[in-house]
């Protein structure tokens, strides 16, 4: 199309910006020695620590959220409408704010906080209890389109209710789990105060080490190039599945629900009230106890401004660029540009913040901290563009060939074909891009402890500075602030997938 040339031709600086970065990166990491400090004994441990943590991390989150979407997608139980969008409300706990409740609440056990502490079993089941909405939503999704005729076919042949669960469901939902497990992996290699705090010594957890320990640039690229490797190897499977859900059913299927039998309705409320209370009840009602006995010395009112800030200007700055990057690569066959652009919210916040420091400091000499908030906020804009560009390129996607023969009239006016045709068919999906941003921009901490200029603090880094001290109560109410402020982008999503 010829109005948009003028785009494609100002995605280029971006998309040279970007390999640059991503090149530099990896050709220092390669080439580069370690320090002798950085042992091969201690690399072994960090990279089985952070596999074995991802593989537990997969599997806990499958045996919570499979179950939980068959039981509200499917059967006709007490509470099933609550519990369709309740279940996914811990998602807007980080998972460095779980660690902390769970380590804080058990220290007056002292044997359970001993062995909550370096355990990875229970530190992965904790972990766990904040990420398995990603895997419910997409399972609930799938179940929505086709699970209950499919639920009703086996069972007319004489299959009862485990082996339908177990023999047609399952297969189906796989590539929903797949992706979910993705997802929830990929929160799991970029964590670092949540491992931090339970103590688990992780690739994250030894950039930190290095970077504040040695103000090693080198010997934290190599490490972060192993977290690199491991975030490609992921994202490669998370494509395979993308492939295998395009030949799934679409669209939402209008079934009535399976009426279960009086004890087996009661044992799912039951299953799923146990969920509710673990997840969000429980560690909602201790982080209100403790803001209770600190709240009038512990009012985070700059930290809530700096967050917005921060929040606002990358979502916004991540706006614009997609917009640029999206219509610029659309109706195009090279989607060279789309791909590289999308490809930092795979990557760890504290992975990218140490490209950017070593890429500054090897071609100018100097860190990228020097331009005080503004480092912070290119790399919290490569990190989190990638959801805008997806769902501006999923609208466009979808658009009529009505409204896109529509562009012919301004054909010539790129301004006008935009204010007139792009911007209304763009703007809902836009609109939720800019929530998600906004919100995970709030939440980011790892990038933001490398890359925030001395003395400013957000809701985040703040939250660190607490838990590294054990003060717990302190961390409470900047904790507190961050998930209601999450709850709403975590309601919008849930109800999209039900509407859809």
């Amino acid at each position: 199309m010829q109005h948009l040339r003028l785009l494609k031709i100002l995605s280029y600086p971006w998309l040279i910006f970007i390999s640059i970065i991503f090149l530099t990166f990896i050709f220092l990491g390669f080439t580069q020695p370690l320090n002798e400090y950085v042992t091969t004994s201690l690399i072994i441990k960090m990279t089985s620590n952070t596999l074995l943590l991802c593989m537990l991390v997969a599997i806990f989150t499958s045996l919570i959220a499979v179950p939980c979407s068959i039981f509200v997608t499917m059967f006709d139980f007490y509470g099933r409408k609550f519990f369709s969008w309740a279940l996914c409300l811990s998602l807007a706990f980080p998972i460095y704010v779980y660690a902390f409740i769970f380590v804080g609440a058990a220290e007056e056990i002292s044997f359970i906080s001993s062995s909550i502490r370096e355990n990875i079993v229970l530190s992965a089941l904790i972990m766990s209890l904040g990420l398995y909405p990603y895997t419910f939503l997409l399972c609930k999704a799938q179940l929505r389109k086709t699970g209950v005729s499919i639920f009703k076919a086996s069972k007319s042949l004489g299959k009862n209710n485990f082996q339908t669960i177990y023999l047609i469901l399952l297969p189906s939902l796989k590539p929903a789990i797949i992706a979910g497990t993705v997802l929830c992996i990929f929160e799991t290699i970029s964590d670092f105060g949540g491992v931090a705090t339970l103590g688990i010594n992780t690739l994250t957890v030894g950039i930190f080490n290095i970077w504040f320990g040695y103000q090693d640039l080198i010997s934290g690229a190599k490490i972060s190039l192993m977290l690199f490797l491991l975030a490609m190897i992921i994202l490669y499977i998370s494509k395979l599945s993308s492939e295998s859900r395009k030949s799934s059913g679409a669209g939402k299927a209008n079934h009535s629900l399976i009426k279960p039998s009086k004890i087996f309705n009661f044992s799912i409320a039951l299953f799923c009230s146990f969920v509710f209370v673990i997840t969000f009840i429980f560690p909602f009602i201790q982080l209100i106890v403790w803001s209770s006995e600190n709240i009038k010395n512990n009012i985070p009112l700059e930290l809530i401004f700096n967050s917005f800030f921060i929040g606002f200007i990358v979502a916004l700055a991540a706006s614009v660029i997609a917009i640029i990057l999206s219509l610029g690569s659309f109706k195009s066959s090279n989607k060279i540009i789309f791909n590289l652009s999308t490809i930092g919210y795979a990557i760890p916040g504290s992975v990218l913040a140490v490209s950017l420091l070593l890429v500054f400091s090897f071609y100018f000499d100097l860190s990228v901290t020097v331009f005080g908030i503004w480092g912070l906020f290119l790399c919290l804009v490569i990190r989190f563009i990638t959801p805008l560009i997806r769902y501006l390129d999923a609208a466009l996607s979808s658009m009529a060939e009505e409204t896109l023969s529509a562009t012919r009239i301004y054909s010539k006016s790129l301004l006008k074909t935009f204010r007139n045709i792009y911007f209304p068919a763009l703007y809902p999906s836009l609109l939720l891009g800019f929530l998600v941003v906004f919100i995970e921009v709030i939440k980011e901490q790892p990038a933001t402890l490398l890359l925030r200029p001395v003395g400013f603090d957000t809701l985040s880094s703040k939250i660190y500075n607490f838990t590294s001290e054990g003060q717990w109560e302190l961390a409470a109410t900047p904790s507190i602030a961050m998930i209601l402020l999450s709850l709403i982008l975590v309601l919008i999503l849930n109800n999209r997938v039900d509407n859809e």
